[in-house]
C-alpha cells in the first residue's frame, strides 16, 4: 500500500509542480505588463520601477496577453517533461538537491521556450517576461515544496492511524532496511516488530521481537498488521510459503527480499502476462522511464533534423573535397550492430583508402587498442583529407540520417561492427541492449585514450544512470570535445 502511496504523491507533486509553474508564468506577465505601463506612465510608479525601465533601455512594447495565453497552454506539457527528467518529484532528498534539481528543470524549461520561440519565430517573446518567469519559477517550485514538506512532517508527527508493519527478518539487512522505511515512507508508518527466521544471525537492534516465522499466522490473528515484509537475503520465497499463505488469506500485503543472484540495478516488476494465469517477476537492465524514452526521441527526431540543416553546407563541402582527392565513392557504408544486435547500415564520410578492408590484416600487429577494436593513431590507410574530418568529426555527421530514421540516438553506445561483438565477453555484450548513439560518455571521456575496458564499464554506467537530464549533459559536453578535438584520431 505504501508503495502505490509513493507512487500516487510523485504523481501529484509533479501536478503541483505543473500548476506552480503556470502560477509563475502568469505572475511573470502580470509584472511584465505592469513594468511596460509604468514607462508610458513613469510620475505613477517609484524609484525602482524606473530603474528597471532605464536598464532595459527602451519603453518595453506592450504585450498581448491572447499570444502568452496559447504559449502557456502550449508549454504546460514540456514544463511536465522537464520536471519528470530532473526527478524534481522525489521528496525523500534534502533541501538542497530539490533546489538544484528545479534549477535544472527551470533551465531546461526555459531552453525549450527560447527554442519554440527559435523554430516558430514567436516574436511577441519579451526578454523581459523570460527573466521574471525563471526567477519566479525557481522560487515558486523550491520555496512551494519546502514548505510542503514541512507541512507534511508535522501532519506525521500528530496522532492518528499508521500503516503497519511487521519484518520478517532480524539481521543487519533487516534493521537497515527499516530503518529506511520510517525515513522515506510519504505516509505515516509504525514498525511493529521483528519476527526471526531459524538459523539467522540476529542483530540487537532488532527490536521490538515478535516470535518466529512459524507462528507468523498467529500473530497476524492477534494484532492489526497492514503489511509483512521479508528482509531475508538468500532465502528462496519456497522457504517462506506457509507464512506467505498466510498473509495471502488474510489479505496482508507482501514484500519479498529477491535472491542475491538478481541483478541490484535491474529494475523489478510484478508481470501479469496476457494468457498466462500466473504471476512473474519482470526484471529490466534498461531504462524504464517511458516517458523519457518517448522525449529521448523527440530529442532525437528534433536533433537529428536541425543537425542535417546545420550541417548541410559543411556536409556538401566535405563531399566535394573527398571526391576531389581521392578515389571512391563519398560515402562509407558500413553494417553495424544495433540494439539487441540488430543489424543496420551505417553512414559516414569515407576517410580512407578504397581498398582499406583488404589492408588491415597486414596491420594488425600495430592495433593500440584492446579488446577487439582495431585503432592506430598513424593509419596509412587514412586520406589525407580523411584525416582532417576525423580529427574534426565531421566523417561523423552523415550519422544524423541514422538518427531521423530511428537506428541510432543523439546519444548512447557507439554501434560496433559485428565481428566485434562476436568477440565480446559476456558482461560487455549489455551494452547492446539500448540504442546506439553518435556520441556518449566515453567520447566525452577520452576517447582513443580510454582503453577498451574502460570503454565498456563507460557504456554499462551509462545504461544503468540513463535519463534525458543525462543525454542533454553529454550532448553539452561533446561540443567542447568536438571543437577542440579531445582524444580524436
Amino acid at each position: 500500500m505504501w508503495r502505490r502511496r509513493t507512487t500516487f504523491v510523485r504523481r501529484v507533486l509533479l501536478v503541483l509542480d505543473t500548476i506552480v509553474s503556470a502560477g509563475a508564468f502568469v505572475l511573470a506577465l502580470f509584472l511584465r505588463s505592469w513594468v511596460g505601463q509604468a514607462a508610458r506612465d513613469p510620475a505613477e510608479v517609484s524609484g525602482f520601477v524606473r530603474r528597471v525601465v532605464a536598464w532595459y533601455g527602451e519603453r518595453p512594447p506592450p504585450l498581448a496577453p491572447e499570444d502568452y495565453q496559447l504559449l502557456l497552454l502550449a508549454l504546460l506539457p514540456l514544463w511536465a517533461l522537464s520536471l519528470q527528467y530532473t526527478k524534481s518529484y522525489d521528496f525523500r532528498i534534502a533541501h538542497r538537491r530539490i533546489a538544484w534539481r528545479y534549477l535544472q528543470a527551470v533551465t531546461m524549461g526555459v531552453g525549450m521556450l527560447i527554442m519554440l520561440a527559435f523554430l516558430f519565430k514567436l516574436t511577441f517573446i519579451s526578454r523581459t517576461f523570460v527573466i521574471l518567469f525563471a526567477v519566479l519559477q525557481l522560487f515558486g517550485l523550491t520555496m512551494g515544496r519546502v514548505l510542503l514538506l514541512e507541512a507534511v512532517r508535522m501532519a506525521r508527527r500528530r496522532r492518528g492511524d499508521a500503516h503497519r508493519v511487521v519484518i520478517v527478518g532480524t539481521g543487519s539487512r533487516a534493521v537497515e532496511f527499516a530503518q529506511q522505511l520510517s525515513e522515506a515512507s510519504p505516509i505515516r508508518l509504525e514498525i511493529q516488530g521483528f519476527v526471526g527466521v531459524m538459523g539467522e544471525s540476529s542483530s540487537p537492534q532488532a527490536r521490538p521481537r515478535l516470535g518466529y516465522v512459524g507462528s507468523l499466522e498467529a500473530l497476524l490473528d492477534r494484532m492489526p498488521v497492514d503489511e509483512v515484509v521479508f528482509a531475508v537475503p538468500g532465502k528462496s520465497p519456497e522457504t517462506f510459503r506457509e507464512a506467505l499463505s498466510a498473509c495471502d488469506d488474510r489479505g496482508v500485503d507482501v514484500l519479498l527480499t529477491l535472491p542475491p543472484q538478481v541483478p541490484a540495478s535491474g529494475k523489478m516488476e510484478l508481470a501479469n502476462v496476457s494468457g498466462v494465469n500466473q504471476p512473474m517477476i519482470g526484471l529490466r537492465r534498461t531504462p524504464t522511464a517511458e516517458a523519457q524514452l518517448v522525449g529521448k526521441r523527440l530529442l532525437d527526431i528534433l536533433g537529428g533534423v536541425v543537425g542535417i540543416i546545420l550541417a548541410g553546407p559543411i556536409m556538401v563541402l566535405a563531399a566535394l573535397a573527398i571526391k576531389l582527392d581521392s578515389k571512391g565513392p563519398v560515402l562509407f557504408k558500413q553494417v553495424r550492430a544495433g540494439r539487441s544486435g540488430r543489424k543496420f547500415t551505417m553512414y559516414k564520410f569515407r576517410s580512407m583508402v578504397i581498398d582499406a578492408e583488404a589492408k588491415k590484416a597486414a596491420l594488425m600487429h600495430l592495433n593500440e587498442m584492446g579488446g577487439p577494436v582495431f585503432k592506430i593513431k598513424r593509419d596509412p590507410r587514412i586520406t589525407a583529407v580523411g584525416r582532417f574530418i576525423r580529427k574534426t568529426s565531421i566523417d561523423e555527421l552523415p550519422q544524423f540520417f541514422n538518427i531521423v530514421m530511428g537506428d541510432m540516438s543523439l546519444v548512447g553506445p557507439r554501434p560496433p561492427l559485428p565481428s566485434e561483438v562476436d568477440d565480446y565477453e559476456a558482461w560487455q555484450r549489455r551494452r547492446l541492449s539500448v540504442k546506439p548513439g553518435l556520441t556518449g560518455l566515453w567520447q566525452v571521456s577520452g576517447r582513443n585514450q580510454v582503453d577498451f575496458d574502460e570503454w565498456m564499464q563507460l557504456d554499462l554506467e551509462y545504461i544503468d544512470r540513463w535519463s534525458l537530464w543525462l543525454d542533454i549533459k553529454i550532448l553539452l559536453k561533446t561540443v567542447p570535445t568536438v571543437l577542440f578535438h579531445k582524444g580524436a584520431s
